[in-house]
């Protein structure tokens, strides 16, 4: 199984072109049809028999090392070093990479979500691409480009998905959101130019509204809250209290994907972690951790310590978490960056 997931990674990370119409539509189809089936184990299911919006790790019978990984807005590079990083011997004493340990199912990986849109990094790119579809064109270089690193990364992660559906999850973000609309916990988005619109009208002239429709299946299917018993996570910091029962049936709760995809630094109500850590694991000394908001250095703490930033846009840090051991920033933050 490795050997095919990382030929078909690899061919993905190093490709110079957009992925085709076929290749994007028939991976997309695949990956939603997954996350509408998920084992009920660890996907409760809905007041309709559906996998519901909670990812339930808490009963385990085998506790695995996690791995959470920030907003990667289109940072394929950055998603191919994760799988290449050799784990550190004090946490395992093989020192596998993260990929050989997440084929032999000894770890699991939560990706917060964000998945496009490259952002600031982008900036400059951007604009030139606005220029573009202000002149109502859609797939000029500049947007290209763009979407060559943002498509390039959403098919490694949904080929993931498909090949270790039990080991790997992604949660939804606020950016999840591929047919720009409003409605269901989702706004428009736009930060430097008119991103979300311009992600919309290229995909619509390149791909085709089939395609459109199958990916915004895939997004709208993602669950949006893991739990484990020393640990919860979602894409934003949650903006009040929500119950289990209520993520369990929130696959179509707009206030609920909202406050757990949205949530602004100090609008979340100061006692929303602690209260859904105390449901959802029963243990007072569990965290909760998100990404959405930019951070600097290695992690912000908020919500008096329960709730941790972790995504710094400049930086290529993951979160290693090992059963029953106290979160230090300072050892389990990990940097992943290349630097060869």
């Amino acid at each position: 199984m490795i050997e095919l997931i990382q030929k078909t990674l690899t061919a993905l990370f190093h490709a110079e072109v957009l992925p085709s119409h076929d290749y994007l539509f028939e991976l997309a189809d695949k990956v939603s049809t997954l996350l509408e089936n998920e084992r009920a184990s660890y996907r409760p299911l809905d007041q309709n028999g559906q996998p519901g919006a909670f990812l339930d790790f808490t009963k385990t019978e085998e506790s695995l090392p996690l791995i959470i990984v920030p907003d990667l807005h289109a940072r394929a590079y950055f998603l191919e070093n994760i799988l290449n990083y050799r784990l550190p011997e004090k946490f395992f004493s093989n020192t596998p990479t993260i990929l050989e340990a997440l084929s032999k199912k000894e770890i699991r990986i939560i990706c917060v979500g964000d998945l496009l849109h490259s952002e600031m990094r982008g900036r400059d790119r951007w604009l030139l691409a606005l220029e573009d579809f202000l002149e109502e064109n859609y797939t000029g270089q500049a947007m290209t480009e763009e979407m060559q690193e943002g498509l390039t990364l959403l098919s490694a992660i949904m080929e993931l998905k498909c090949t270790f559906p039990e080991g790997f999850h992604v949660l939804k973000g606020n950016h999840e959101n591929i047919m720009n609309e409003r409605g269901e916990g989702n706004f428009p988005f736009r930060k430097f130019a008119d991103e979300g619109e311009m992600v919309f009208r290229f995909m619509q002239e390149y791909y085709g509204d089939d395609v459109l429709m199958v990916l915004s299946a895939f997004e709208k299917a993602l669950p949006l809250l893991a739990a484990f018993p020393d640990c919860l996570i979602s894409h934003a910091e949650p903006a009040t209290n929500y119950s289990k029962e209520r993520i369990i049936n929130g696959m179509h709760d707009s206030e609920l994907i909202k406050g757990l995809t949205w949530t602004p630094n100090d609008e979340a109500e100061q006692n929303s972690c602690s209260l859904m850590i105390e449901e959802f694991t029963g243990n007072k000394d569990a965290l909760y951790f998100g990404g959405h908001r930019p951070i600097r250095g290695t992690c912000t703490y908020r919500q008096g310590g329960k709730y941790i930033q972790i995504h710094n846009p400049e930086r290529e840090f993951i979160t290693l978490l090992l059963p029953g051991r106290i979160f230090d920033p300072d050892t389990d933050i990990i940097d992943v960056e290349n630097k060869s």
